[in-house]
């Protein structure tokens, strides 16, 4: 019994380049995304920070194998974000509340280079280090309000005082250059000899957003909140 599942662990390994879906000068279109809607708070009562947003992201790519398991390709990443930033803040008998509202988009052209290893018959662990470049695009609205209220009086709670109450507005847009190294790690099964499905797992970013100011920032993620979906087609 023991021979037959040695000698059957060994067909199968030996086997793998038979059920190999990909060879070197094969041309891979993929398409993935993701979708969020999320929403997070944050502080006590008296001090609270709430943030709703929509997040899509859609990329597309071709590459070429370049070896058996190599591959090196472009593509062009669409980001699309919506947020709702509310703060609310009592102190004494004091309360503001800040409300922005954020809409930004981005398009990424990219260039990347990937490793395929097969695992078994049509599944593969590949992963993609990316480079990406683009400009973000931002339009917010802000709105700031303030005033002393009543705490004994839960139905009046604000004072009609216009010496001690004010109301502001800010509005603007913004376009910064935005750059990124990514490290993704993903799993590609073949349905078919053409067809492939994939899983990205978040992954490993250092991105600089803003030349001038010099910011950036890195992020380990693998959160399944943030994988991604997707199809690849071997033309």
């Amino acid at each position: 019994m023991i021979k037959k599942v040695i000698f059957l662990a060994v067909a199968i390994i030996s086997n793998l380049n038979l059920f190999s879906q990909i060879e070197k000068g094969h041309i891979i279109l993929s398409l993935e995304g993701n979708y969020m809607q999320p929403t997070t708070e944050t502080g006590v009562v008296n001090n609270q920070n709430t943030t709703e947003g929509k997040y899509l992201e859609i990329g597309s790519s071709i590459g070429c194998f370049i070896s058996n398991k190599l591959i090196a390709g472009i593509g062009l990443d669409y980001n699309w974000i919506k947020e709702y930033r509310g703060n609310q803040l009592m102190i004494n008998k004091y309360y503001q509340t800040e409300v922005t509202k954020i809409k930004s988009r981005v398009f990424l052209p990219n260039i990347y280079l990937g490793y395929y290893y097969p695992v078994f018959n049509r599944l593969y662990i590949n992963a993609k280090l990316k480079f990406s470049y683009g400009k973000i695009k931002t339009e917010y609205n802000t709105i700031v309000a303030g005033s002393v209220y009543d705490p004994t009086n839960a139905s009046t709670l604000l004072i009609d005082d216009s010496s001690s109450s004010y109301v502001s507005e800010e509005e603007g847009s913004s376009n910064v250059d935005f750059s990124s190294i990514d490290i993704i790690p993903e799993l590609s099964y073949y349905v078919s000899s053409r067809i492939c499905v994939c899983l990205g797992f978040g992954g490993i970013s250092y991105s600089i957003s803003d030349w001038d100011m010099d910011y950036s920032s890195w992020a380990v993620n693998f959160n399944p909140s943030y994988w991604k979906f997707g199809i690849k087609i071997r033309m």
